[in-house]
């Protein structure tokens, strides 16, 4: 094969491969969008639970406080049971958040390499866009270097013919001035 027709082959497969891989990378990015929203949803809600948790545990503790107040050691122990069960819930949601806030980093983390990822992936091929260009240009210029070349080398034989005419046009012009 001519190394053009290499040159073109290889440029068309590397392109179509970076076609594809550009395509699988937009992918990732629109999931890691998604995954980062549906983060966002998910740690409202965990909020949203634990103010529901904090406002039923200050509910609890009122009615505890106006039981024990009031001398009702059954309905006492019931709402020791409940503040109990409201703790527990308020930890599991606190955890959840946590977890939430953690999964959330992770994804815009994600969506931040898939983003650098896809502009390295535009810089390189720009970057061969360029390489491309330049090698046109010293093919182009190499060309007309060796056109140069060609035409110093005429120049050269040129001078060399008209200092060889010019000498034997001294001789003659001696000659004649002696045989005047």
């Amino acid at each position: 094969m001519k190394p053009l027709t290499t040159m073109a082959v290889g440029a068309v497969v590397l392109a179509l491969g970076y076609g594809a891989a550009d395509a699988q990378n937009g992918r990732a990015i629109r999931q890691d969008r998604q995954d980062v929203r549906q983060d966002r949803r998910e740690l409202q809600r965990d909020n949203r639970d634990i103010r529901q948790d904090r406002h039923e545990l200050a509910g609890d503790r009122r009615e505890l406080h106006q039981d024990v107040k009031a001398g009702r050691t059954g309905e006492v122990k019931q709402d020791r049971a409940e503040i109990r069960g409201d703790k527990r819930e308020l930890r599991e949601d606190v955890r959840d958040r946590r977890d939430d806030r953690r999964d959330l980093n992770r994804d815009r983390r994600d969506l931040r390499n898939d983003q650098a990822v896809k502009r390295d992936r535009q810089d390189v091929r720009q970057d061969r866009r360029e390489l491309a260009r330049d090698n046109r240009d010293i093919r182009q210029d190499r060309r007309e270097l060796a056109g140069d070349r060609r035409e110093l080398r005429e120049d050269v034989r040129d001078r060399r013919d008209d200092r060889r005419d010019l000498r034997q046009d001294q001789r003659d012009l001696v000659r004649d001035e002696r045989s005047r």
